[in-house]
């Protein structure tokens, strides 16, 4: 065992892994890889997935099972890997041969590529640093070869001639192969060296048996089509055969949980759940789920295990129509884009200029895990994603921080809205956004909508929010309808919106179009409460009422705030604001 030649820290990361509570076994990705052994034209596979997929865990498990110098047969004896995998018996009693014969029959090269890198001034330094590394383990392995009488400045030459000395292949296994470009903390000169320097270690290489290559960011087009061409890349938007492995299946997460007693597949599914194969398997992020488990909290892992800072970087990018984009995703929508993959070479294209570069972003997006991509569509994973969105929105410097705001308002706002405390219902909105808004601009039903939307944010714990729902003779704005453990005796709130009329016009509405049919037929049974909001557009202004009723609408109370009384005896309200509206000359439009 030594520091790039069988390296010991692997093996010590391997059996860590075995000794812990949560272990999954993984080892089933042997079995493909055993296949592709010695042939030329396969034995090249990179797979790069977001921080804390369980990366390294697969390339310590490598490491373990093909080191020559790693006694690691019982080990394996006791995992997937040696009963093999297939359904078709004689497919089956192949793999079984394969783990029997290339079980500890290689000498294996562990390179991890970000690892001290940035205390050497250059990247020959670096690479050099490695080389006298690989002559320590020469030693140890092989004191009287030749290959020391006449040690090499150049690493690759190195391992060719220890190759012709002993006939001995090599798996080479690399993690964080991205690492160097996306820091920039190597001149573009260097870089381009880098990749340069990885084709010559790697392509075409006769001392190799097989590489595996790792990383957070694909290789991508341009450089898979010329400089690292050897290689068949999976990612996060294009991987058919190894996504099982990179991240916990629903079937583990149940074990997971059946071992634990204390959280349910339920606590743990809305939290760590959302991303999707290319098949719309659904795959847990296994930093998270493990941390949940260990401590039995549900809770943001995510940002415990590196900085968010990068996400508001790229939510505050001014690309046309991202903000607009992440206010959906963040309301829990779905975007259609068709997108392909982010690459090291997209690491420049920032411009607006770029073509496709609003799609070049949400590739990024997924590639670093922030969003999912599944059947031309993207959407944020989970809860605990969510909130780094959230959090990311919270920059003084960023025109998105009043929706912040409003969602950290918004546990405020239900509680006074179930309360009927229609004052402090007007005294939120207008608060909420009232640097945004001044009197004088257009703010549109649509954009209004988007206002109550984000000051009811976290409403969505208790209630299933349905929007322009097709209710009784046609669309309401918003009804909060109770979650099923809550259906017996919650609210039901009903909300609908105005722009320069009254928010008793808007009540009027909901019993026009009778948005409360059925409820009781559906199972709730708690009282309805019909809200009217109103936004004056002149005085940059809410009017809020609100109406009671219990489940056969019978009426229980009215409560309406002081500026809908004063402007419900507003004579032609309407026919003013008509004519103040149309003497407005271009009214600024709120973009929100």
């Amino acid at each position: 065992m030594g520091l790039v030649i069988d390296n010991i820290d692997m093996r010590e990361t391997f059996k860590g892994l075995l000794e812990e509570k949560y272990f999954i076994d993984k080892s089933n990705i042997i079995n493909d890889f055993n296949k592709l052994i010695n042939r030329n034209s396969e034995k090249y596979v990179c797979i790069t997935k977001p921080r804390r997929f369980g990366k390294t865990s697969i390339a310590a498990m490598l490491v373990m099972y093909y080191s020559k110098s790693i006694d690691s047969k019982e080990i394996f004896d006791k995992l997937k890997v040696s009963k093999g995998k297939s359904s078709d018996i004689i497919e089956k009693e192949n793999e079984i041969k394969q783990y029997k014969e290339y079980q500890g029959k290689y000498h294996t090269i562990y390179l991890d590529l970000s690892k001290n890198v940035f205390s050497f001034e250059t990247l020959d330094a670096f690479i050099s640093s490695i080389n006298n590394k690989l002559k320590i383990d020469i030693k140890k392995l092989y004191p009287n070869s030749e290959v020391l009488n006449e040690y090499d400045d150049d690493i690759v030459v190195n391992f060719q001639n220890l190759y012709l000395e002993t006939e001995k292949k090599f798996i080479l296994v690399i993690d964080e192969w991205d690492y160097i470009i996306t820091n920039k903390e190597f001149s573009d000169k260097e870089r381009n060296n880098y990749i340069n320097f990885l084709k010559y270690l790697i392509k075409d290489n006769s001392f190799l048996a097989f590489a595996y290559m790792t990383g957070i960011t694909p290789i991508a087009k341009k450089l898979s089509q010329s400089t690292l061409n050897c290689f068949r890349e999976y990612t996060m938007l294009n991987d058919k055969k190894y996504f099982e492995y990179f991240g916990f299946t629903e079937e583990e997460v149940n074990k997971l949980c059946s071992k634990n007693k204390k959280l349910t597949f339920k606590d743990l599914e809305s939290w760590y759940n959302g991303y999707k194969s290319y098949d719309g398997k659904k795959i847990f992020n296994t930093w998270s789920v493990i941390h949940a488990l260990n401590s039995n909290i549900i809770e943001n892992y995510w940002s415990q295990s590196g900085s968010f800072n990068e996400l508001k970087r790229m939510i505050n990018y001014d690309i046309v129509g991202v903000k607009e984009d992440i206010l959906e995703l963040i309301n829990g929508n779905e975007i259609e884009i068709q997108l392909e993959n982010y690459g090291v070479e997209d690491i420049r294209k920032v411009s607006e200029e770029e073509e496709h570069v609003k799609e070049i972003f949400y590739s990024k997006m997924v590639t670093f895990g922030y969003l999912t991509y599944y059947d031309g569509k993207i959407s944020i994973p989970n809860e605990e994603l969510k909130e780094e969105f959230i959090k990311a929105l919270n920059d003084k410097k960023s025109d998105m921080q009043y929706f912040y705001n409003m969602i950290k308002n918004s546990d405020e706002m239900l509680e006074v809205t179930l309360h009927k405390n229609v004052k402090r219902m007007c005294e939120i909105l207008d608060k909420s956004h009232m640097e945004k808004i001044s009197p004088g601009d257009r703010l549109d039903h649509g954009n209004l909508k988007r206002v109550i939307d984000y000051s009811y944010f976290n409403a969505r714990a208790k209630y299933d929010i349905k929007e322009e729902s097709p209710d009784g003779h046609g669309r309401a704005d918003v009804i909060f309808l109770p979650k099923e453990k809550n259906k017996v005796n919650e609210e039901i709130i009903i909300i609908e919106l105005k722009v320069n009329s009254t928010a008793k016009k808007a009540i009027n509405q909901i019993h026009q179009k009778k948005y409360y049919n059925n409820l009781k037929e559906k199972g709730y049974n708690g009282n309805v409460l019909l809200i009217g909001i109103n936004y004056d557009q002149k005085e940059g202004k809410y009017s809020c009422m609100i109406e009671e009723y219990d489940i056969n609408m019978k009426k229980l109370s009215t409560s309406e705030s002081e500026a809908e009384r004063k402007r419900r005896n507003e004579p032609e309200s309407d026919g003013i604001y008509k004519r103040l509206r149309s003497s407005v000359v271009n009214p600024k439009k709120i973009n929100l």
